[in-house]
C-alpha cells in the first residue's frame, strides 16, 4: 500500500511540475525578450558614448588645425606667434596620438577605423611647417567629413530622443561649421600685408559671412528647442557669450574688412581679436558636448538600472509562481489525503473501508507475485453480536465496534498490515510475510487481547465477556489469485470456527483445518 500511494505521490507532482513549468517558460521568454531588447538598447547608446567621445577628439584636433592654419597664414608673426604655433602644433601631436588610442579601442565600423588610423599617421609624418590655407583647410574638411561618418556608424544620427538628436546635430555638424568658417575669415585676414585687402578675399569673407548666418539660424532654431524641452538646461550664458561674439566678428569683418578703406590693425591683432571670439564659440560647443554626453550617460545608467529591475522581476515572478504552485500543492495533497481517507475510511470504526478492502486486496496479490512471500488474510466477527445489540442496545453495539477496531489497530506493528471493517461485526487484516505459526499467534494474540477488554457479554455462551472468532488462510506464492475465491476459503475457515464453539482461530489449508 506504501508503494501505491508513493505512485500516486510520484504522479501528482508530475502535474505539479508540469503546471509550475509551463508559466515559469513563460515569464523567462517574456523577461529574456525585454531584457535583450534592453541589451540592444545598452549596445547602441555606449556606441553612442564612444562614438562621441572620437568625435570630441577629432573636433579638438581641428581647432588646433585651425588655430595653426590661422598662425602660418601670417606672413610676419611676432617671436610669441611664432612660440604659439609650435605649441599648437605639439598640441596636435598630442590629439593624434589619443585620437588613435580611442579609434583602436572601436570594436565596430573596421573599415572607416582602418581608414581614419591612415589619415592620422599621414598627418603625423608631415611637418606642417610649410602648410599653405589650403591644405591646412583640407585637413580640417577631412576630418569634419569623418565626423559625420562616426556620427553615422556610432548610432549617434539615429538617437531616438529630440533633445540628445538636437544635440547630436549641434556637436556633429552646426557648431564645427560655424567656428571653420569664423576661422577661415581669421585665416584669411591674418593673411593681408599692410592692411591691403583684394577682391577676391573681400568676396570670400561675404561668402563666409553667409554661410554663418545660415547656420546661426538653424542653431538658434535648435537651441530654442532644447530650452523648450528641458528647462533645466545650463549652456545658455555660453549661448549669450556665442551670440556677442559671433556678433562681434561679423560687424568687424562687415566694417573693417569689407569696407572701402584698408584694415586698422595688424595681422597680430586682427588674429588675436578673432580668435577671443571664436573661443567663446568654441566654450558653447564645449558646453554642448558636456551636456550630450550627461545625458547619454544618465540614459545609460537608466537602461542599466531598468535591466536589472527586468532581471530581479522575472526572478521574482519566477519564485512567486513556485511559491504560489507549492501552497496550493502542498494544500491540494492536504485535501486529496483527506478526501481519500473519507473514501475508503469506516466513519465509525475509523478502520480502512471494504470498499478500500476490496482494491487493496488486489493490489496486495500483485505485491506478493513480485515478493514471493506469503499473504495472509483474517476474517473475524464478534461472537453473538445481535444478542449484544438486543441486551444492551445499538449504543451499546457502537462502542463494542470501536473497541475491536482499536484493539485491531493496536495489534498492527508492521506498516505494511491494514485493518478493514468489511460490514457490521465482520473485520479483515492482511498481512505479507508470515508463516502459517506466525499467523496462527499473530490471529490468537488479537483474539486474547479483546477478551482481555473484560467488556460484558451476559448473552455470550462461551465467555462471561466480548469475544471474537477467526478465519485465517496463508497464501502461498504462485498458489491463490483469485480474490473470491480467497475470501471463499477464508470465511469457511470462520464458519469452522463458530461451529467449533467460537472464540477461535482456525487457519484454512487444502487438506483440513488447524
Amino acid at each position: 500500500m506504501k508503494n501505491i500511494d508513493h505512485d500516486k505521490t510520484k504522479e501528482n507532482f508530475k502535474y505539479f511540475i508540469l503546471i509550475t513549468i509551463m508559466p515559469i517558460i513563460g515569464i523567462i521568454v517574456i523577461f529574456s525578450y525585454a531584457f535583450l531588447h534592453l541589451q540592444k538598447d545598452l549596445e547602441f547608446i555606449i556606441d553612442e558614448i564612444r562614438g562621441l567621445s572620437t568625435i570630441k577628439e577629432v573636433q579638438n584636433t581641428v581647432f588646433n588645425l585651425q588655430r595653426a592654419r590661422g598662425l602660418t597664414c601670417i606672413q610676419e608673426p611676432s617671436t610669441n606667434l611664432l612660440q604659439e604655433l609650435e605649441l599648437t602644433k605639439e598640441k596636435i601631436s598630442k590629439n593624434l596620438v589619443s585620437l588613435r588610442e580611442g579609434i583602436s579601442a572601436h570594436n565596430k565600423n573596421d573599415f572607416l577605423k582602418s581608414e581614419l588610423l591612415n589619415f592620422t599617421d599621414s598627418i603625423n609624418k608631415s611637418t606642417l611647417v610649410f602648410a599653405s590655407f589650403d591644405y591646412f583647410s583640407k585637413l580640417i574638411e577631412e576630418f569634419m567629413s569623418y565626423s559625420n561618418r562616426i556620427s553615422y556608424g556610432c548610432n549617434l544620427i539615429l538617437d531616438p530622443k529630440m533633445d540628445s538628436y538636437v544635440m547630436i546635430e549641434n556637436v556633429v555638424y552646426l557648431l564645427p561649421r560655424l567656428i571653420e568658417y569664423n576661422g577661415q575669415i581669421r585665416a584669411i585676414a591674418a593673411s593681408t600685408k599692410d592692411g591691403e585687402l583684394t577682391e577676391y578675399q573681400k568676396e570670400y569673407f561675404a561668402i563666409q559671412l553667409n554661410k554663418i548666418e545660415e547656420v546661426l539660424k538653424k542653431l538658434e532654431f535648435n537651441l530654442d528647442m532644447l530650452y523648450k524641452t528641458d528647462q533645466n538646461i545650463d549652456i545658455k550664458e555660453h549661448h549669450l557669450k556665442m551670440r556677442k561674439a559671433q556678433k562681434a566678428i561679423i560687424e568687424f569683418t562687415k566694417i573693417n574688412l569689407l569696407g572701402t578703406g584698408s584694415v586698422a590693425l595688424e595681422p597680430d591683432g586682427i588674429f588675436d581679436l578673432i580668435t577671443k571670439n571664436i573661443n567663446l564659440i568654441i566654450a558653447l560647443y564645449d558646453a554642448n558636448v558636456i551636456y550630450l554626453e550627461k545625458s547619454l550617460n544618465n540614459r545609460l545608467n537608466e537602461t542599466k538600472e531598468v535591466s536589472n529591475y527586468v532581471i530581479l522581476a522575472g526572478v521574482l515572478s519566477i519564485l512567486f509562481i513556485g511559491y504560489i504552485n507549492g501552497i496550493f500543492y502542498c494544500k491540494n495533497r492536504k485535501y486529496i489525503k483527506n478526501i481519500q481517507k473519507l473514501t475508503i475510511t469506516d466513519s465509525m470504526s475509523s478502520l480502512y473501508n471494504r470498499r478500500h478492502f476490496d482494491k487493496v486486496f488486489e493490489d496486495n496479490l500483485k505485491i506478493q507475485s513480485r515478493t514471493k512471500q506469503p499473504l495472509v488474510f483474517i476474517i473475524l466477527d464478534i461472537d453473538f453480536f445481535k444478542q449484544y445489540n438486543d441486551t444492551y442496545g445499538h449504543q451499546a453495539g457502537d462502542i463494542v465496534i470501536k473497541i475491536v477496531a482499536k484493539n485491531l489497530r493496536a495489534s498492527l506493528k508492521r506498516a505494511g498490515d491494514m485493518a478493514f471493517r468489511l460490514g457490521g461485526e465482520e473485520f479483515g487484516i492482511l498481512c505479507i510475510g508470515m508463516s502459517h505459526s506466525e499467523a496462527l499467534s499473530f490471529a490468537n494474540s488479537i483474539k486474547e487481547r479483546i477478551e482481555n477488554e473484560k467488556v460484558k457479554h451476559e448473552k455470550n455462551q462461551v465467555s462471561d465477556y466480548l469475544t471474537i472468532s477467526m478465519g485465517v488462510i496463508v497464501i502461498e506464492p504462485d498458489t491463490l489469485h483469485n480474490v473470491n475465491e480467497i475470501y471463499r476459503c477464508a470465511d469457511k475457515a470462520l464458519y469452522m470456527a463458530k461451529e467449533n464453539g467460537r472464540n477461535q482461530v482456525v487457519i484454512y489449508n487444502d487438506k483440513n483445518f488447524i
